[in-house]
């Protein structure tokens, strides 16, 4: 080889590193990957630098993991083909001055190649050439305008010497004879992607692997479908030149826009976190009671003003102290040992209306705390959560609010004993000065006025007894009743006063608990005695003659409803889930007792007040039996309901613990 051969040789070379120089220049200048995308694919095709017809760009997708289309840039046509070169030779654009140029940064539009090759996905096949390519990373150097399929010499392998510019004091050396590059050739068009090759349109292409390390990135395919060059090893070597560096700039701003992205969502994330942050404590800071969270070491992690105020420090001076420093009392029990056990056992504590003493000084205002164990998980608390209300205005409102019950109660029962009292003392006052002015006249007395006279003072007797019985808080004393001897005792002493207005008592279920069974409750025997009197008396006060009062005994272990004639599961649709027959484990079984009589309620205020005090719907009486029953009832753990309708009439329903014997 001469020496004008070499030099023209090393011309050709400085040239292309020019190009890859100047491409290098204006990637560097940019961190968006559509310029640089299209940057290469420029200088690929533009004939100041490496002059190929058409450039296509595949990119792995990072989710299918097939080659997406990204970006093509060549004429559409042959017309266009020589139009567009025209143009560039009549501008003399070198590859510097057309990336620099306002046509270069304004062309927006997107070319027909470009338009089409968005929609191309080429799918992992590795069987195919595009995809073995980027597996070994070596060049293909397509020409399917021949092909045999099947052929045996479908791919030949040509290796390119890989020449390196040396100039040594003034002489030009030939270059090195080793450092060969690989390139394979293929003839055989099953090998192609069908859907790349409709698209190429062109049997000789080249395809060149972007490859950034090991990191497959993507291929850079070209052609010169218009003015037919033949593509020369020595393209095929500064293209594999170029496609690294493409592979490594498309993959670190590929890196760099993800991180970019990653760090802008952390941002709205941080900010989003500030903002619940700050939307919690304005939250925390809002409601009207002090609030300490703790972790398992006692430090405080987070309070409110509230707090700050009750403790006698700045919220900022006292979250990260130790709460066991101050000395704390709940009515004399120490708040550190209590929080201690709320850890420990995983269980939540609660305080009422209790005083408090914080480091020797003790306040006259009432709280209500609660101690909850602070977690993140199903897994051993974290800490505790102390919430502490101060409820000194409640306690007295509530206090002012009794005291004025009490005094509407009083005048209650001041009116109501005037009034019941008033007419038996009329009545005695008449036939006593009646029984007086016969015996001054020496008539004989009349046996008649004084029987009416002990009635009246009976009557008095009574009601004196009712109000006694509201009013006094005597000491229950409690024992095993046989419940079933007491129910069949009252049933039979009922029916005895109903006989003598035609009122029959009956039973509709369960009369086999009182007449065979042996169930036991605890408590007073008078009391529960006074009480099923009260409701039995009641049903034959509200019945007329010839009405029927029904009965029905049952358990909770059983079907407890009290089945009304014509109202299916009668009325215990209205009693509430007390009487649904269910109970939960650990609870004791019990007698429900269901009392019914045709009459019914008026309204639901009858309903609704029909157990306060002094309340009544009859014509005479104290309004206070019900209210006594209710109060036993309770006193023995036990429940009382109401319900009625004009269908059913009313029911009374008692509920009551039995024991197990």
């Amino acid at each position: 080889m001469s020496a004008e051969d070499i030099i023209k040789d090393y011309q050709d070379i400085l040239r292309q590193y020019n190009i890859l120089n100047q491409i290098s220049k204006t990637v560097a200048s940019t961190l968006d990957l559509n310029k640089i995308l299209k940057i290469i694919l420029t200088g690929v095709t533009l004939g100041d630098g490496f002059g190929f017809n058409r450039a296509f760009l595949f990119l792995i997708d990072r989710h299918s993991k097939n080659l997406k289309g990204r970006m093509a840039i060549g004429p559409s046509s042959a017309d266009d083909a020589w139009k567009v070169w025209s143009e560039i030779q009549d501008k003399n654009y070198s590859l510097e001055e057309f990336l620099d140029s306002e046509r270069f940064e304004n062309e927006q539009q997107l070319s027909f190649l470009d338009e089409k090759i968005r929609n191309i996905s080429i799918p992992v096949d590795i069987n195919m050439v595009i995809w073995k390519c980027l597996e070994d990373g070596i060049p293909r150097n397509i020409d399917i305008s021949s092909t045999v399929p099947g052929g045996e010499n479908e791919a030949t392998i040509n290796s390119v010497k890989e020449i390196e510019p040396a100039v040594l004091f003034g002489e030009v050396k030939a270059p090195a004879q080793d450092n060969l590059i690989q390139v394979i050739n293929i003839n055989d068009a099953a090998l192609i992607d069908a859907e790349l090759a409709e698209y190429m349109d062109y049997p000789k292409f080249c395809i060149i692997p972007l490859i950034s390390r090991t990191k497959k990135v993507g291929i850079l395919i070209v052609d010169n479908k218009y003015n037919q060059r033949e593509i020369t090893p020595d393209d095929i070597k500064f293209l594999l030149l170029l496609g690294q560096f493409a592979a490594s700039s498309i993959r670190n701003t590929i890196i760099y826009n993800d991180l970019k992205d990653s760090i802008s969502a952390l941002s709205k994330l941080n900010m989003k976190l500030n903002y619940l942050k700050d939307y919690n404590e304005k939250i925390i800071e809002s409601i009207p009671v002090s609030i300490i969270v703790v972790d398992h070491n006692f430090t405080v992690t987070q309070c409110n003003e509230n707090c700050g105020k009750l403790i006698g420090f700045e919220k900022e001076t006292f979250i990260g102290k130790q709460i066991n420093a101050h000395e704390i009392f709940i009515d004399g029990v120490s708040l550190i040992d209590e929080i201690f056990k709320v850890i420990r056992e995983n269980k939540a504590e609660g305080f009422y209306k209790v005083n408090m003493k914080i480091n020797g000084e003790k306040t006259d205002e009432i709280f209500d705390i609660i101690l909850v164990p602070f977690r993140f998980s199903e897994e051993s608390p974290e800490g505790a959560v102390i919430i502490i209300e101060n409820v000194t205005n409640t306690v007295r409102l509530e206090t002012e609010l009794g005291n004025a019950k009490k005094l509407s109660q009083l005048g209650k029962l001041s009116a109501t004993v005037a009034h019941e009292i008033r007419n038996p003392l009329i009545a005695i006052g008449g036939y006593a000065a009646r029984v007086k002015r016969k015996f001054l006249e020496g008539e004989q007395t009349d046996i008649g006025n004084l029987e009416i006279i002990i009635e009246e003072v009976k009557r008095l007797e009574r009601i004196v007894n009712e109000i006694l019985d509201f009013a006094a808080s005597r000491e229950i004393k409690f024992s095993h009743v046989n419940i079933s001897n007491l129910l069949l005792e009252c049933i039979n002493f009922a029916k005895a006063a109903a006989e003598q207005n035609n009122i029959d008592i009956v039973f509709e279920c369960g009369s086999e608990l009182v007449e065979n069974a042996n169930l036991h409750v605890f408590g007073s025997r008078d009391h529960l005695k006074q009480a099923l009197l009260n409701i039995l008396n009641n049903a034959i006060d509200a019945s007329s003659k010839r009405d029927k009062i029904r009965i029905c005994i049952t358990t909770d272990g059983k079907d407890s409803y009290y089945d009304f004639p014509g109202s299916g599961h009668g009325g215990q649709e209205s009693f509430s889930s007390i009487f649904s027959g269910c109970r939960t484990e650990g609870e004791p079984e019990c007698i429900i007792i269901y009392v019914n009589n045709s009459a019914s309620l008026s309204n639901r205020e009858d309903i609704k007040n029909i157990f306060l005090p002094f309340y009544t719907t009859k014509t005479k009486g104290t309004g206070l039996g019900l209210t006594i029953t209710k109060k036993i009832i309770e006193q023995h753990s036990g429940a009382i309901e109401v319900c009625s309708s004009i269908e059913n009439g009313t029911t009374f329903a008692i509920k009551l613990p039995l024991l197990d014997i």
